[in-house]
């Protein structure tokens, strides 16, 4: 059932979740695409910075500090993708078995696996606020900038807590729907796919017991 034809999602509880999850979403592509623009931007005027000094430009030095915050941008573009991958049912997937399921096993297992694995990522962002919360509590920070790492390393907890915020969404989105959904708002396509190609095969099977029969007819 998609979502414009209501279903469950006429519930004002569902109806707040795909807010939540429009809002999640939202949020994880700002931050990534800023990082990403901030991060191309940096390196950019780096380079350019480090080149005119060697052409002996006067008063131009590239910049000094450019590596501290890239460890910064990939730590967030890092686990900010890790829950937009969730989100998208992009997730690396072990589906051997999974693959051999149908109907109501394969929704499921799929219920069993979303929801592992939002336990999971909850646990991890546990330990990682712990974490988190202990390199504060030392009070270290970058050598150039002085910029305290637990400003650094707070987009690990974060990171982690959205992905099993998504793992969550899905669980829920599947025990309210009949169709099978690799994300909150994407539907599992490969039984639609299994059954193209089994048309396909059979179509292919029916021309060649055609073109059997009609060598059979000649002779």
């Amino acid at each position: 059932m998609s979502e414009s034809q209501g279903g469950p999602f006429r519930s004002p509880v569902m109806r707040a979740i795909r807010g939540l999850d429009r809002g999640i979403g939202w949020l994880e592509d700002a931050v990534l695409i800023v990082s990403i623009l901030f991060m191309a931007t940096l390196n950019i005027v780096n380079v350019l910075g480090n080149n005119l000094k060697d052409w002996g430009v006067p008063f131009v030095n590239g910049l000094s500090w450019t590596v501290e915050i890239n460890q910064a941008l990939l730590v967030i573009i890092t686990f900010v993708g890790v829950a937009k991958g969730a989100r998208h049912g992009r997730n690396i997937r072990m589906s051997a078995i999974y693959d051999q399921l149908r109907g109501k096993w394969r929704k499921g297992l799929n219920i069993v696996i979303t929801t592992g694995s939002a336990a999971v990522m909850f646990y991890l962002a546990y330990y990682a606020f712990l974490y988190e919360a202990q390199v504060r509590a030392i009070g270290q920070s970058t050598p150039s900038l002085g910029i305290p790492l637990w400003v650094l390393y707070i987009a690990v907890p974060a990171g982690l807590f959205l992905t099993g915020v998504q793992y969550s969404l899905t669980t829920v989105r599947n025990l309210t729907e009949k169709e099978v959904y690799r994300s909150f708002a994407e539907r599992e396509v490969y039984e639609e796919a299994d059954l193209a190609a089994a048309e396909a095969r059979k179509l292919e099977e029916g021309d060649d017991r055609d073109a059997s029969a009609d060598r059979e007819g000649r002779h």
